[in-house]
């Protein structure tokens, strides 16, 4: 079979919901990103559509992401999956001494004309190079030593640089993630326990060691303790659904995004949404991402292979968990993360790392529903 028929074969048999859900919510995302920034935009830059034009480069960008992802076999995700984690531990380590200050985070790096967040691009590799693991120790997972300690060890250096620059919720999600896919992967329940326990006695103390981070809390706990400063954000952002009610303001017609919501285009665009789209335009929201979760994790029960299957559903995790901890904290069920709506808020390197993701997804299932229906037909 020649190259361009296997890849016509595929393309035939992608996942036509995980595609339609996705290119769903990123079409959300474009008129929302417009909607959002348009105020910011225009006070700042003089140009009202500054985010948006970004915003397309970058998902023109995504787009040949996930075409690369695509291409992607899970032989060679599982070669490369070491150097591509070196590459991003070199990335940042760069960005920590290296990169762009903002909001008193180093978490951006410029290279050229462009301006990159590395921790994006680090979430799949990560996540990837935990499934190569797994799935090649196998039994030995049982023996703490040679199981769970050098993966706890190499993840752990990696995820230390992303809490240094500061970065503590996606730090906590991929640990969390990890976590699962260890459980996923046979990892004694009692070894698991152990390090849940000592990894929330950490996550507690560096909750209460950083001054902004009790501040975060304490906003949490009571925003109205201090409405103008802490408690600003997640104020600002209850109004907004109480505004939109069930109907919605209508599109382009919320107030909140008019310099009283901050981060109206980026962390709290879902408040935005609930404004102007209202309840249904919230729910439209949760239905998508459902549709994106079930998909993935159908996919990886149907999975053979032991890496590709944890592949699926490590990646999968990583969107339903981060689009679930996004919209929690808008809501204010969870303290503020930092952590952005996948494929709606604006950020060229989320959509672009999340875009290579769904490629190497919908890939996955492509090959499954391949070799499927080449199977039934052999049975025929």
């Amino acid at each position: 079979m020649s190259l361009k028929t296997s890849i016509l074969r595929k393309l035939t048999n992608v996942d036509s919901v995980l595609l339609l859900s996705v290119l769903g919510l990123t079409a959300l995302g474009v008129i929302m990103i417009y909607s959002a920034s348009s105020p910011l935009a225009g006070d700042k830059y003089g140009d009202h559509m500054f985010f948006l034009k970004k915003h397309m480069f970058w998902l023109c960008v995504a787009f040949v992401a996930l075409i690369v992802g695509f291409s992607l076999k899970p032989q060679f995700l599982k070669i490369v999956a070491l150097p591509t984690l070196a590459a991003v531990t070199i990335l940042l380590i760069l960005t920590k001494v290296f990169g762009d200050t903002a909001n008193y985070a180093r978490r951006w790096i410029t290279l050229g004309p462009l301006t990159m967040q590395p921790s994006e691009f680090a979430k799949p590799v990560i996540l990837i190079y935990a499934a190569a693991y797994l799935s090649k120790k196998g039994e030995k997972l049982k023996q703490f030593s040679i199981g769970m300690l050098p993966l706890l060890c190499t993840t752990g250096a990696v995820l230390s640089l992303i809490l240094a620059q500061p970065d503590f919720g996606t730090t906590v999600t991929l640990g969390t993630i990890i976590m699962l896919m260890m459980f996923v992967a046979g990892v004694p329940l009692r070894q698991l326990f152990c390090v849940v326990i000592l990894a929330g006695s950490g996550i507690s103390y560096l909750m209460m060691e950083a001054s902004y981070r009790k501040k975060r809390i304490l906003a949490f706990l009571d925003p109205w303790n201090d409405p103008k400063g802490s408690g600003f954000q997640i104020i600002q952002s209850f109004i907004a659904f109480k505004r939109g009610g069930f109907q919605g303001q209508g599109l382009g017609d919320g107030t909140q995004k008019l310099l009283y919501l901050p981060e109206a285009h980026t962390d709290f665009i879902y408040s935005v949404i609930a404004e102007e789209l209202g309840v249904l335009g919230s729910l439209l929201v949760i239905f998508l991402f459902s549709c994106i979760v079930v998909q993935g994790m159908r996919l990886s029960l149907r999975i053979k292979d032991s890496f590709a299957s944890l592949v699926a559903f490590g990646l999968t995790s990583m969107i339903g968990i981060q689009a679930l901890l996004n919209m929690a904290v808008t809501m204010a069920l969870v303290p503020t993360k930092g952590l952005t709506l996948p494929f709606v808020s604006y950020g060229g390197s989320s959509l672009v790392s999340l875009f290579g993701v769904i490629g190497i997804l919908l890939s996955l299932s492509s090959s499954v529903n391949v070799s499927g229906r080449m199977a039934r037909r052999t049975i025929q």
